[in-house]
């Protein structure tokens, strides 16, 4: 039963969505029928369907795609009736040739799947209908478009932000567990297993590119919405965060293959390694404080315990370089100085 696992999905629209689309497809049937006097508007009703998207700015691009694919496979077909007599074969040569040319044209998804299905339909549906039902057909699809379009502009336009900052939290406590784990690694006086530190850290990258992702599904939802200027002051800023989280990552990665390739036992009492140490921990906190000052600055309550305690210290003076293990030490010393700076940068020590 593997395969049908593929056709499901473990996060659907939301429900208001689903009402939207509803809607769209009801009033565009209505204002077809009304407007065109048909008594099947299925065009319309389709691109109500697909025109309703999560944001207005795909809803229009949508809109232009489907109708273009439209007006083409309408073309197409009505140059197919005066030039070929009727019947299945020609429907489907024409079929056919409606998905090369929307190939050659290199016509955007939507608009190529919609050129073969329009002329299909209508060499179908439209034999003997007389010369206007093409036209019709497309009138049809751009009151759908036109209907939805509208639907989704005025009714609560969805913006995109709770998933956004959902996985921005999610990344910012993660980063803050790493920094943990190699500060626990440092102060080890067993083994450590270096290669599962490094793993570890390695991993956050995919946290940095879902958060990319659900920021760029972020900035595509205010794009053409009325919703949008409340918002940008907190959309800027997480992307400040975003920024800085990037940062914090690659120094965690370099701290954990520090310690992967050349820590042992020996430096976990040197007093440099446990200020490393310390700092790591410190920075973890701070990236908790940070990430719990944008939720409080937005009348959202964190999930994250209070957390005591100064975040950032003053920078680690280094006396004298430890005869052996001075790579180690200034390799940790300079990941953990650029965590500080990018971190202060964004407030977390103040």
């Amino acid at each position: 039963m593997r395969w049908l696992g593929r056709l499901m999905v473990e996060q659907q629209a939301p429900w208001l969505q689903v009402v939207k689309m509803l809607v769209a497809i009801v009033v565009s049937w209505v204002a077809s029928s009304l407007l065109l006097g048909t008594e099947l508007p299925i065009f319309a009703a389709i691109a109500a369907l697909l025109v309703v998207a999560p944001s207005v700015h795909q809803s229009i691009g949508k809109g232009l795609e489907r109708s273009a694919g439209v007006l083409g496979g309408v073309v197409l077909a009505w140059l197919a009736s005066l030039a070929l007599p009727s019947g299945p074969l020609v429907v489907l040569a024409v079929t056919l040739v409606a998905v090369l040319v929307a190939r050659l044209l290199r016509l955007a998804p939507m608009a190529a799947n919609q050129l073969p299905i329009s002329a299909m339909i209508l060499l179908a549906l439209g034999a003997g209908a007389g010369p206007l039902f093409g036209f019709e057909r497309v009138v049809e699809t751009l009151i759908g478009a036109a209907c939805a379009l509208l639907i989704n502009l005025v009714v609560v336009p969805p913006v995109q932000h709770e998933p956004a900052e959902r996985a921005m939290r999610e990344t910012a406590y993660a980063v803050a567990d790493a920094y943990d784990r190699v500060a626990g690694a440092l102060a080890s006086h067993d083994a450590v297993d270096g290669e599962r530190l490094l793993a570890d850290a390695r991993a956050l990258r995919a946290h940095v590119q879902r958060t990319r992702s659900a920021m760029d599904a972020l900035e595509e939802s205010t794009r053409l919405n009325l919703r949008a200027r409340s918002l940008r002051e907190r959309i800027d800023r997480d992307e400040r965060l975003l920024l800085t989280l990037t940062v914090l990552v690659n120094r965690v990665i370099g701290m954990s293959r520090t310690v992967a390739d050349r820590f042992d036992a020996s430096v976990a009492d040197d007093p440099i390694v446990h200020r490393v140490g310390t700092e790591s921990r410190r920075i973890a906190h701070g990236v908790r404080m940070l990430v719990d000052r944008h939720a409080l600055e937005d009348g959202r309550t964190t999930t994250m315990p209070a957390v005591d305690g100064p975040a950032l210290t003053t920078p680690i003076a280094v006396p004298q370089p430890h005869p052996t293990h001075w790579v180690l030490i200034g390799a940790l010393l300079e990941d953990v100085r650029q965590a500080r700076e990018s971190l202060e940068a964004d407030g977390a020590g103040e």
